[in-house]
């Protein structure tokens, strides 16, 4: 009688493992999903919303606003009015370095506000909701972006060859070099991310 109660026991025991292993791996998957899945949240810190917005940064923004949350640019060029700020990530070091520039140009003839135009980064901690980013090649790009056409080429200050691709309706447009984003630059839709006369690398030259 004493053997039958121990060895119904073990079972009891044993069952309970296996069921409370089954309720972990569940909540494990489950965890998993909602990480990589469609309805995964991105930081709003980091989001990129094309034609709008990249982390706590829109276009048409009064770059007072933008100058108090990023504080003076680390780098950039100005002209006639219009200006390329740049900011380097703190924790950037080497060739590397994340980087985020903004493009920016009188609000109207009044010329007594500066905002926002265009966003460019570098950084693959920036994402759109479903988690696209830079550092993907151009055919993965193009599935996300099928509107994508090339629009120019340079040569950068190491010869290197630099390929811009625009999604104008959408309000996106990459750099690719050896055939990989190395920056995302949101701009108004319908608009050309190359419709400004004020380049952000100066020394890049133009090939085609």
């Amino acid at each position: 009688m004493k053997s039958s109660k121990i060895i119904l026991l073990g079972l009891t025991i044993s069952m309970a493992a296996c069921q409370s292993s089954e309720n972990s791996q569940h909540k494990t998957d489950s965890i998993e999903s909602i990480e990589s899945g469609p309805g995964r949240i991105v930081d709003s810190r980091y989001l990129i919303v094309p034609g709008r917005s990249v982390g706590e940064i829109s276009l048409g923004e009064n770059m007072e606003k933008v100058g108090a949350l990023l504080g003076k640019p680390d780098a950039g060029d100005a002209a006639m009015g219009k200006a390329w700020g740049i900011w380097f990530s703190k924790d950037s070091v080497g060739e590397q370095r994340g980087e985020i520039a903004v493009y920016s140009s009188y609000r109207d003839s009044s010329m007594r506000v500066k905002d926002v135009k265009q966003i460019r980064i570098t950084s693959p901690k920036y994402k759109t909701q479903d988690g696209f980013t830079v550092g993907l090649n151009e055919s993965h790009t193009k599935l996300k972006f099928p509107a994508m056409e090339r629009i120019s080429t340079y040569l950068n200050e190491r010869k290197d060859t630099v390929t811009v691709y625009d999604a104008k309706q959408d309000g996106i447009g990459f750099d690719f070099l050896k055939g990989k984003s190395i920056s995302l630059t949101v701009h108004p839709m319908n608009q050309s991310v190359n419709g400004t006369y004020l380049t952000l690398h100066p020394e890049w030259k133009m090939i085609e």
